[in-house]
């Protein structure tokens, strides 16, 4: 069910944020709906990270390929920022508004990562303004019915989940990781929480998600 909608939003704070908690329902939405729009959007320029500005850039172009979203938008405000330099809500209610997605997926309020933190909160904000008429936007209004939470901390696991099985695409999802070179040391440990959360409901491998608002 939640592959077949018409468009998706996807809004990471940093390089490898979309692909390492959300790569995998990428895949399974190409593959279940041919017709669905996917569009990914990076906040920042990944400069606090591993790695150069310029690489980590390289290496999300080389996952966007593999991924075959429609679209793939960097911002680059400045990596640690977004809590203190942007008028965040401002900014993802522009891109709700220019994107129209049915479904939202992206950062938890409750991360413990500042950025994603902001991320998190901000977009509580924005799925508001999004849907009104306030002069400082641009675009038309949009509602967006669906709102799904990336689950970084398998510590803090939310009451209402839901799993994603991507146990037919998780080889692919491995490939896709191994495009982001300066960050595998990083990333790679976050691959078995697929095994977990995949052990949890009977599969090889899954995503999580916490759904904030989810109509079918």
């Amino acid at each position: 069910m939640l592959t077949s909608f018409s468009s998706y939003l996807f809004v990471g704070a940093h390089p490898d944020d979309i692909e390492i908690w959300a790569g995998g329902l990428i895949f399974k939405i190409h593959e279940r709906n041919k017709t669905a729009k996917v569009y990914c959007v990076v906040l920042t320029d990944g400069s606090a990270g591993q790695g150069s500005v310029q690489e980590r850039y390289e290496e999300s172009m080389e996952a966007a390929k593999m991924l075959r979203v429609d679209s793939y938008e960097f911002l680059n405000f400045k990596d640690a920022s977004l809590d203190f330099n942007v008028e965040l809500s401002k900014v993802i209610a522009n891109l709700i508004r220019k994107y129209k997605p049915d479904v939202l997926v992206t950062h938890p309020a409750s991360d413990k990562h500042p950025d994603h933190a902001a991320v998190g909160l901000a977009t509580s904000k924005a799925l508001f303004l999004a849907m009104v008429s306030p002069e400082f936007l641009d675009y038309e209004p949009h509602l967006c019915r669906n709102v799904l939470r990336f689950v970084s901390d398998p510590f803090s696991s939310p009451s209402s989940r839901v799993y994603v099985d991507i146990s037919e695409v998780y080889e692919m999802k491995k490939e896709l990781i191994a495009k982001f070179k300066t960050q595998l040391d990083v990333l790679e440990p976050y691959l078995q929480l697929n095994e977990l959360y995949g052990r949890m409901i009977g599969v090889r491998a899954a995503e999580l998600f916490e759904p904030e608002v989810l109509i079918f």
